[in-house]
């Protein structure tokens, strides 16, 4: 298990190139190429997991294919903590590398009852920063769309992710990327949104 920490920002889609631009992201060196990150999104018919706070989530990226579970967290100001678990995928579901109980419990519980609920496709440039020692974020801006059937809504995000340091460095960042771009605190996930999308409610 890992624990994810991590601020979210959004912007209006004609502000990509200023954020691009910016020396903050521009100077930074990229952590691998950019790349486009299909992912699918599961639940039972009735929404179970969503229910219990759990998402399921494949990725197919440069390399294969990763399953991820994450479980629901509070978010203020962008800024989210939360237990996840990534395993390279085998051809079914396997929940053995859940830690929480519980939440393994529910998974295998309705395993044979998984579906595909929506998807969200896009576009990652990741730029690593490192203001001093000890401390490294991760900025993720990404690009592309998010459909639950025909219906659809797009992705314009930055995601700071905390490799070292404190989570205080989060903020910091995006207050200081906040100064010269039109950013806003977002507090409701890609997933938050796909689900939204599928329950035909405004995204």
């Amino acid at each position: 298990m890992s624990i994810e920490v991590e601020l979210k920002l959004s912007f209006p889609a004609e502000a990509l190139p200023d954020i691009m631009r910016h020396p903050l992201i521009a100077n930074a060196p990229r952590e691998g190429s950019p790349g486009t990150l299909d992912n699918t999104y599961f639940d039972t018919s009735d929404l179970t997991l969503k229910t219990h706070g759990t998402g399921l989530r494949l990725r197919k990226q440069a390399g294969g294919m990763v399953q991820t579970v994450k479980c629901s967290a509070q978010t203020i100001n962008g800024l989210t903590r939360r237990p996840e678990w990534e395993t390279p995928w085998c051809g079914h579901f396997d929940f053995s590398a859940v830690t929480d109980t519980a939440v393994a419990a529910l998974l295998t519980q309705v395993s044979s009852e998984l579906v595909p609920v929506f998807t969200t496709r896009f576009l990652r440039d990741t730029r690593r920063i490192q203001p001093r020692p000890g401390v490294c974020v991760f900025v993720m801006v990404d690009t592309g769309l998010i459909e639950a059937g025909e219906y659809n809504a797009p992705i314009h995000e930055i995601e700071l992710e905390l490799a070292e340091g404190d989570e205080g460095e989060l903020v910091r960042l995006a207050e200081e990327l906040r100064q010269t771009l039109p950013l806003a605190f977002e507090n409701v996930s890609k997933a938050q949104r796909g689900y939204k999308l599928f329950l035909q409610r405004p995204c």
